[in-house]
């Protein structure tokens, strides 16, 4: 009796978890149905969202992938970006748009619409590469020059140069610049052996000796700063600097640049050194401080006897013949004649080639001297010293 009844409670038993499997499994069904008819929906107001968008911008953001997911497939439910993330820039522009305004017409006392010109600015959205510095540079190179940021077209206006002057002028250290790019080339060796280029010396001496007179004896620097000892007509030197300090190019490096002076003479470029330097100090004068070193004066760098072959002077007479040569070299030493004698950098910091020097006058009512910056600022601007 008992057994029977045993047998008979696990059948009842084994019944309830049949059907109540049949119900989860039913239930799990419509589950899964109203699942899937969700996701439809949400596919469907996705492809609309997508197709308003792409109306507006004329693509769009997002390509839906799976637009009918199944259980087994429930990765492909996910929206995927139908390109690569890349970055963006947004660049202001300044444009001109006509606009009409209402004027008083004093024959008729009615008003009447008048026509003008507005500057607006306009945002657009550009891609920025990597290299956004590197393009930026080179964007900015291609761009016209705009005339109240170009030193030359200022250096007209200032010193009365002529349109022709000032096309010279550009070519002129367009041709110098190309030079110190790539000195060792067959075409610029040609150059830097040639009558032009002694030309183009002497009328880049002649266009810079007004620039330098305008500057006092003590030039006064803000920070950052960049100080620069010794070059002696070496190349290599300029070119390290170059690549690794202002590679960008000065304009768009930030900072002054400061150089404590000789420059010439010990090296064998010299002639390159201060061509490349006096066309820096002709484009941005305000970057660039030339201070004068004892080779920038005509006993030291005329010592032949003393430098042989590594002499200015002797590099001069060798490069374009005694007579062309000794002009050339006369004229930069006029260019060096009007170089200030030392630097300031913030009120705080002297800069000078061969150290500090002497006091070497008076106050005038006593003994008590005056400052070292006054005594140099004393030294008039076109000084030949020996």
């Amino acid at each position: 009796m008992y057994k029977r009844h045993s047998r008979h409670h696990h059948s009842t038993q084994n019944a309830n978890n049949s059907d109540a499997k049949k119900q989860e499994a039913s239930l799990l069904v419509e589950r899964e149905a109203q699942i899937i008819a969700l996701q439809k929906e949400v596919n469907q107001l996705t492809n609309q969202l997508s197709s308003v968008d792409g109306s507006s911008t004329g693509a769009p953001y997002y390509k839906v992938l799976g637009s009918q997911p199944t259980s087994s497939d429930n990765n492909s439910k996910l929206r995927k970006r139908g390109k690569k993330i890349s970055a963006f820039n947004n660049i202001v522009q300044e444009r001109e748009s006509s606009i009409s305004s209402l004027a008083d017409d004093t024959g008729t006392g009615k008003p009447k619409p008048k026509l003008g010109k507005r500057l607006m600015l306009q945002s657009e959205r550009a891609r920025m590469g990597r290299n956004a510095s590197i393009t930026t540079a080179s964007v900015l190179n291609a761009l016209p020059q705009d005339d109240d940021s170009d030193f030359l077209y200022r250096h007209a206006a200032t010193h009365g140069w002529s349109t022709r002057v000032r096309t010279e002028m550009r070519q002129l250290t367009t041709r110098i610049m190309d030079m110190f790019r790539d000195p060792t080339s067959s075409r610029q060796i040609s150059y830097l052996n040639s009558v032009g280029f002694a030309t183009d010396l002497m009328r880049l001496f002649t266009r810079i000796m007004p620039i330098l007179e305008e500057e006092p004896r003590c030039a006064f620097v803000s920070s950052p700063a960049y100080v620069f000892g010794d070059i002696h007509g070496n190349l290599e030197d300029l070119h390290f600097f170059s690549d690794n300090l202002w590679r960008l190019g000065i304009g768009l490096t930030a900072g002054n640049f400061v150089f404590l002076g000789d420059y010439v003479d010990r090296g064998r470029s010299c002639l390159e050194v201060v061509s490349y330097l006096l066309t820096l100090k002709l484009l941005f004068p305000h970057k660039i401080c030339l201070l004068r070193g004892n080779h920038e004066t005509r006993d030291v760098n005329g010592w032949e006897e003393h430098y042989g072959e590594r002499s200015y002077l002797k590099q001069c007479r060798e490069r374009f013949g005694d007579d062309t040569g000794y002009r050339v070299w006369e004229l930069s030493n006029q260019v060096f004649d009007r170089l200030p004698l030392s630097a300031v950098i913030d009120q705080d910091i002297f800069c000078v080639h061969g150290g500090i020097p002497r006091p070497i006058s008076t106050t005038g009512t006593g003994d008590k001297p005056k400052s070292r910056i006054q005594d140099i600022l004393a030294v008039p601007r076109i000084a030949g010293i020996n």
